[in-house]
């Protein structure tokens, strides 16, 4: 990083002004203190040291999109709404088959502190009321999305071609607490079944426009008024039903509940028969339109320059950590509109919009744009839309009203398949110049056609995956493991379609292969212990760098130069360290096409040199003169350097300026590998190679490193101490893999 001190680059760029009363500062401030952790050392840290309940005082939102276990029912795609005038209640739907699911009374959801709340799903936090049966497979309910109006929410959905509107609400009736269920459906061709409820021996009886039913359920007796022109309640395999009858109007519908005591039975239930609750027939006209912005004031936060001491500096967009609502900055996407304004999601489920962002950064605003996503790892701009990847689908979000907050929550495409699995996260939001998205998890790299109807699976075989990069054509993928288990240390995958990577065992072919395909380059642990992102630079910036690939380091907070070679279209992979540090672990990152430069979205998370909870940081390119080697190519009697400047001939060409070692790791199911010997397989440890002699090529920058009798190698270092041709020193080092050589001697 830059010369100045970290501590003192910490305080710099932790100065922050909010808009907002100093009290509410006050309050919050405690909260949002990152807990302090026993050891800064990634290695060293310890599952204490990511125990963080703090999510528990965060204003989330109206909904949360999780998954969720209520009384033993696992609920992958769950969608925990707020109801009630003061949230006194919450109703659960399940968005895989747009089914509702449970209602309860008093607190909404509680969150785990294992590693910040992250790990392991929300539990209801109140007193179950009503549960629902999990839906026929067969179903064909499809979730369209969420439209927000104040505290009201309104989920849309289709089944079959009918276009269904359901909008939730918990009110009181003499002392009763009824939730309601209002639905707008619209013409109907055929039959169709609402389940209602788990019960057993419902008393059901028609009334007038509608239905009564009594019924006992785990928490006790309920009471049921349904307001339905054309509906008939049916009881089947322990399960409650409304059939809706064909219709060829739109009909307007109210299923109210409660639960009651047996002595006041008789009451409730003429309770609820007084009628429709709420004007249903007028409700929806009013809830599709967007209300009121509900996140101000915007947050004013001054920015902070680097020094320019070096060809990269950081430049910190100062993250309102303190903020009214106690919304935890845990950042892990971020992208541009083409007016500039910035949007970053966050891992407990926020999307903030980002403006006045310019050359000085002195004058930031932040608006909540978003809330209760579902642990949202990736986030892109594609024609001015903004698209968020949840561990349950793609979200398109749409501000209908110009107020800075999304009113829409679209159901872009939900083919994602969710696991209820602790780390099983979703990542890594992509696209190509063709609209192609790109997202990566557990069972492997993916792509979501341009309209979301189709998710094409491209290859398998990553341990948890935090990193994954896509070429502007969309012809090179990359995918960036976590080290463990069947993955001996961190790597780059360039993808090979169909390939297998390796995690979970080797698949021997009938050619007798390693059982997996290998990465482009293996990344000592020490240098790369968590990856992020690959992000590629645009061809119009950034100088000499410009059309590389960079890969983020997540657990050392910084970032590498990747450099690509080819041998008989075999590619393999070189990186080295780029001057830089962040105040968090970057998992994303991406080019402001307004001033061309890259920003970063960072958190901490475990095992991270991270000194805040997240970062919004702008890597700048100085423009000052770049001493880096920007090109490789293996041979099978050494190696070719290819640097930005022209090379001092003595300092080039004296063997003694290379140091070179290499080693092999062990491919099992042990976590990790040590390093082993390639001259002695049994031995762990790392081979010195002799450097036999150096030329340097007629272009003056191009340096051949004779190193005789190469073989392929997992993992090779090469230190150099240069001069440039200028008089400037060149001390550095890269680590590459040999995947092959050219057996052209240089």
């Amino acid at each position: 990083m830059n010369s100045i001190g970290t501590k003192a680059f910490i305080q710099i760029c932790a100065v922050t002004v909010l808009l907002i009363p100093n009290a509410l500062l006050a309050a919050s401030a405690a909260a949002a203190a990152a807990p302090t952790r026993s050891n800064p050392s990634p290695e060293a840290q310890q599952e204490s040291d990511w125990v963080d309940a703090r999510w528990n005082q965060t204003e989330v939102g109206p909904f949360l999109a999780s998954s969720l276990s209520i009384a033993g029912a696992r609920i992958a795609k769950g969608l925990s709404i707020k109801v009630g005038d003061n949230a006194e209640g919450t109703v659960c739907y399940d968005t895989a088959d747009a089914s509702w699911r449970a209602a309860w009374l008093g607190g909404f959801l509680r969150f785990d502190a294992a590693r910040y709340g992250l790990l392991r799903a929300p539990a209801m936090d109140g007193e179950l009321i009503l549960q629902a049966p999990v839906p026929n497979p067969k179903s064909d309910a499809h979730y369209r999305g969420l439209h927000l109006n104040g505290k009201r929410a309104v989920l849309e959905y289709t089944i079959g071609k009918t276009r269904v509107l359901e909008s939730p609400w918990l009110t009181t009736l003499d002392s009763l607490r009824v939730f309601t269920r209002n639905l707008n459906i619209e013409p109907l061709d055929h039959s169709l079944f609402l389940s209602l409820a788990t019960t057993e021996k419902p008393e059901i009886r028609s009334v007038p426009n509608g239905w009564t039913v009594q019924t006992k359920s785990k928490s006790g007796t309920i009471a049921f008024r349904i307001q339905a022109a054309e509906a008939k309640v049916v009881h089947q395999d322990s399960v409650l039903y409304l059939n809706l009858l064909p219709r060829s109007e739109p009909q307007s519908i109210q299923i109210a509940f409660c639960r009651v005591d047996d002595s006041k039975l008789e009451s409730a239930m003429q309770t609820l028969n007084k009628g429709i609750l709420e004007p249903v027939s007028d409700a929806f006209a009013s809830l599709l339109s967007p209300g009121t912005a509900r996140w101000l004031p915007e947050l004013e936060t001054h920015g902070q320059r680097g020094l320019d001491l070096d060809i990269l500096t950081v430049d910190t967009l100062t993250v309102p950590y303190d903020n009214p609502w106690k919304a935890l900055m845990f950042l892990a996407g971020v992208d541009f509109t083409p007016d500039g304004t910035g949007y970053v999601c966050s891992i407990h489920g926020d999307v903030w919009r980002v403006t006045g962002i310019d050359a000085s950064l002195r004058n930031l605003r932040w608006h909540r744009f978003a809330t209760g996503l579902f642990q949202p790892l990736g986030l892109k701009v594609r024609n001015g839309e903004i698209f968020v990847l949840g561990r349950d689908q793609i979200t398109r979000l749409h501000d209908k009203n110009s107020d800075g907050e999304a009113d829409y929550y679209e159901n872009f495409c939900n083919q994602i398949q969710t696991s209820t699995g602790g780390h099983d996260f979703v990542t890594c939001l992509e696209k190509d110049d063709a609209g192609n998205f790109y997202y990566v998890d557990p069972r492997g790299l993916h792509r979501v056609s341009i309209d979301g109807n189709r998710v094409d699976h491209l290859a398998s075989g990553w341990r948890n995956p935090n990193g994954m990069g896509v070429s502007p054509d969309g012809k090179v993928l990359t995918v960036a493991p976590q080290q463990g288990e069947w993955t001996p240390s961190s790597q780059i995958s360039q993808v090979r379609l169909g390939g297998y990577y390796g995690y979970g065992g080797p698949r021997k072919g009938p050619d007798g292969s390693a059982g997996y395909d290998g990465p482009l380059c293996w990344i000592p642990h020490a240098v790369d212990n968590s990856s992020g992102s690959q992000v590629w630079v645009p061809p119009a910036a950034w100088g000499p760098l410009a059309g590389q690939m960079l890969h983020l380091l997540w657990g050392r907070c910084g970032l590498m130069l990747v450099l690509r070679d080819e041998v008989a279209g075999i590619s393999q992979g070189a990186v080295l360290n780029l001057p830089g540090r962040l105040l968090s672990g970057p998992n994303r990152g991406s080019f402001n096409a307004r001033d061309g430069q890259l920003y970063i979205a960072g958190s901490t998370g475990w095992q991270t040199a991270a000194a805040r909870d997240g970062c919004l940081q702008r890597i700048r390119f100085t423009g000052k003169p770049v001493y880096l080697p920007t090109a490789w190519h293996a041979h099978s009697n050494g190696i070719a350097l290819t640097f930005t400047q022209p090379l001092d001939r003595a300092a080039a060409t004296d063997p003694g300026s290379y140091g070179v070692r290499q080693w092999n790791y062990r491919y099992t199911s042990t976590y990790g590998s040590k390093d082993w010997s390639i001259a002695n397989p049994q031995k762990e440890g790392r081979d010195d190679l002799l450097v036999k002699s150096a030329r340097l090529l007629p272009d003056g920058k191009t340096v051949f490193i004779e190193i005789p009798d190469l073989t392929p190698v997992m993992q090779m270092e090469i230190k150099y101490s240069l001069n440039a041709a200028d008089g400037k020193a060149m001390r550095n080092q890269l680590w590459l893999t040999l995947n092959a050589l050219d057996v052209g001697k240089n």
